[in-house]
C-alpha cells in the first residue's frame, strides 16, 4: 500500500473560493418536510447549487434554531418561504420520488431553463396530488435500502441538473 504526503496543501478559505455558475432557474418545493435538520440541509444545498428559491409547503412554518444551525447562515441570503398551498408556474416540474412509474434521474431531459423539483416528507414522500400532476424521477440505488435521506437525494439531483447545463 502506498502513502502519499502532500506538503504545503491546505483547505481553501471562503475568500479564496470561486463559485461556479449555471444559467438554470431552479425552484425546490419541499412537500411537508418536518425535520429541522433536513430543512436546514435543503437551504444549505440550495445555496451551494445556486437554487433561485426554496418553498416549504405545509408542515413547518418557521426556521427552528436547529434548522438555522444546519443551514450555516444561508437562510440570511437565500430566497425561501413557507406556504400552505402553491400555484405552480410554467417550468419543467418533476417529483423526486421512487414510485412504480418513476424513471432514473439520468433519463431526465430539460426543455426549459426553468426547473422545479418537488421533494417529499421524510416518511410519506411526495403527496399523490403532486405525483399525479408531474413526472417522477428517482436516484438509482444499489444497496439493500429502498430509500435515502431527502437531502442526499436532492444533492444528487441538483448535481445532475447543474451538470446537464455545463
Amino acid at each position: 500500500m502506498a502513502f502519499f504526503i502532500f506538503k504545503n496543501m491546505k483547505q481553501s478559505t471562503h475568500v479564496e473560493f470561486e463559485s461556479a455558475t449555471h444559467n438554470l432557474d431552479i425552484v425546490v418545493v419541499c412537500d411537508e418536510l418536518q425535520s429541522p435538520a433536513n430543512i436546514g440541509g435543503v437551504l444549505r444545498l440550495a445555496d451551494a447549487f445556486g437554487v433561485s428559491e426554496v418553498v416549504f409547503l405545509g408542515g413547518n412554518q418557521h426556521l427552528s434554531p436547529r434548522a438555522k444551525s444546519v443551514s450555516r447562515g444561508t437562510e440570511k441570503y437565500l430566497d425561501y418561504r413557507f406556504v400552505e398551498k402553491i400555484d405552480f408556474d410554467e417550468r419543467d416540474w418533476f417529483c423526486l420520488e421512487l414510485s412504480s412509474t418513476s424513471k432514473p434521474i439520468r433519463n431526465l431531459s430539460l426543455t426549459s431553463q426553468k426547473v422545479g423539483v418537488i421533494v417529499g416528507n421524510e416518511k410519506n414522500g411526495v403527496r399523490e396530488q403532486y405525483l399525479s400532476l408531474f413526472p417522477s424521477f428517482h436516484i438509482p440505488m444499489f444497496g439493500n435500502n429502498s430509500s435515502m435521506n431527502v437531502t442526499s437525494a436532492l444533492s444528487a439531483t441538483l448535481f445532475h441538473l447543474t451538470g446537464l447545463n455545463q
